[in-house]
């Protein structure tokens, strides 16, 4: 990881930022009509988490381990606003690309442990 980031190569909690993208199992409508095959997503803001909510629920009491779940309603809209698409093309995604695409974003979400 150290190598990594002396390389030049952004991290986030260890994540490489560089790579924020997922290439959709099928094509889904975007807001222009046109069809979207692959998402890029930006590295969010605080801003972004002031507009939005933060997706991520980070749950560290109660459990031997800790225990994280989305708000699937706010991780939808972020993930939206950092693909610059609509929400809507966001809820046309297969499940398991909504899943990859939430856990790819969740170290932004995560304070440093």
């Amino acid at each position: 990881m150290a190598d990594k980031e002396a390389e030049g190569t952004p991290q986030v909690n260890g994540a490489d930022i560089s790579q924020l993208k997922i290439t959709l199992r099928k094509p889904v409508h975007n807001g222009d009509g046109s069809d979207v095959t692959e998402l890029k997503f930006r590295e969010p803001t605080a801003g972004d988490i002031e507009m939005v909510g933060n997706p991520v629920i980070l749950d560290l009491i109660g459990a031997d381990l800790p225990k994280v779940n989305f708000d699937a309603k706010s991780m939808t809209h972020m993930m939206a606003r950092l693909a610059n698409v609509p929400p809507s093309t966001i809820r046309q995604m297969h499940p398991k690309d909504w899943n990859s695409a939430a856990w790819m974003l969740t170290n932004f979400f995560m304070p440093d442990l």
